[in-house]
């Protein structure tokens, strides 16, 4: 019945979006894979209590009930679930694990997000080593690479910097969360009245320059090394420089960035965070970080742990509007001819199968679908 209800250009467009996103999450979960993560699934429907210590406030949950009175959402989130499930099943550590799966969020209205999100992600459990950031990287690095075809920036950040920062100024918890708040909310001129009270104190210069620093690695690092920064942030900074001459080295065409004043991803993550973006779209198209003492709320002994969040749909759209990059090619052949059909179809990933009655509705169909025909019954076509 819908499809009577949408214009003919609409039915193409979610028909070509949906081609889209089903083959981006083919390539995702190849490419997983390939790497050696093993695919894992968490239940839609998740304990309440699950997600409370972490909840960021900027969503809402779907919540229902069970028949015994216990509140139940549906997953706002990946890691959290993965993390619960890593705890009940006792599996054997260290563990990569990989997952394609849908995460509900009751957006803002007239914000422009979605409440339903598909989203791919990477778990890497029980690794201290920074090689399991770096493993994320690269997969982040591959991905967006081969899903889309804009350059994507990957920013980078560190969980526990600016609370490091703050709490030398004063122990007043209070105090902490309203810098922090304005800080990470770009309230400038709050900000400013917040901080005048530590005019006298060594690291005020740095204060003032705090809301701007993001940007080249180069000048970041070459601010932070004039400032008089207290010694609990120096093995955040001095890993920040490790990753970034990894990535240099490793990846050297891929553009990097670092902020240091904005909030983490999560309320979970203890360490290196990243993102990325790009110019194109609106939004980040994957997050994650290290977050070691996640499991800590399912069990009495921490983790460690490094994950990664892809968003499918937001890729999807990005890849969805490139597609005029190449030209699809729609195959038009007689019921006999589906093996031949199939075989030229196995050979050309742009190729789809015509369903048409005849070439002359498969005329028309290549003509909306903006494809080449490629007619088995009598060869090549390009009207």
């Amino acid at each position: 019945m819908l499809k009577h209800l949408l214009p003919l250009g609409t039915r193409d467009e979610f028909g070509r979006r949906a081609r889209t996103k089903q083959h981006l999450i083919a390539v995702i979960q190849a490419h997983f894979k390939q790497r050696g993560l093993a695919p894992i699934a968490t239940p839609l429907l998740e304990n309440e209590a699950v997600f409370d210590p972490y909840q960021m406030g900027n969503y809402q949950l779907y919540r229902l009930f069970s028949n015994d009175g216990r509140t139940l959402v549906l997953r706002p989130d990946m890691t959290l679930p993965v993390a619960r499930f890593i705890s009940a099943t006792n599996v054997p550590l260290p563990q990569k694990f990989g997952y394609v799966g849908d995460i509900f969020r009751v957006s803002r209205q007239l914000s422009g997000s979605y409440n339903q999100i598909t989203q791919a992600g990477v778990e890497l459990v029980g690794y201290a080593s920074l090689k399991a950031e770096f493993e994320c990287l690269t997969i982040a690095n591959q991905l967006s690479s081969e899903l889309i075809a804009d350059a994507v920036e990957i920013e980078l950040g560190d969980a526990q910097f600016a609370q490091r920062v703050v709490a030398s100024l004063t122990s007043d918890d209070a105090a902490q969360q309203a810098i922090l708040t304005a800080l990470f909310d770009k309230q400038v001129p709050r900000y400013t009245n917040l901080i005048a009270k530590y005019r006298s104190q060594p690291l005020y210069d740095f204060l003032k320059a705090w809301p701007r620093l993001f940007g080249r690695p180069e000048r970041i690092f070459k601010e932070l090394a004039a400032a008089p920064l207290p010694a609990s942030v120096q093995p955040s900074l001095k890993r920040l420089q490790t990753v970034v001459a990894w990535m240099q080295k490793t990846m050297p065409a891929q553009a990097v960035s670092v902020d240091l004043s904005s909030q983490a991803p999560q309320k979970y993550y203890t360490g290196l965070t990243f993102r990325g973006y790009s110019q194109a779209g609106a939004g980040y198209l994957f997050s994650g970080g290290r977050y070691d003492k996640l499991l800590t709320n399912f069990q009495a002994e921490a983790e460690l742990a490094v994950g990664m969040g892809l968003n499918v749909d937001l890729l999807t759209t990005l890849a969805t509007d490139q597609q005029t990059a190449y030209a699809e090619q729609l195959i038009y052949f007689e019921p006999e001819q589906w093996p031949q059909a199939e075989a030229y179809l196995a050979k050309q990933p742009h190729a789809i199968l015509s369903l048409a009655d005849d070439l002359a509705g498969a005329r028309i169909e290549a003509q909306r679908l903006n494809a080449q025909l490629i007619d088995l019954t009598g060869g090549v076509t390009n009207d």
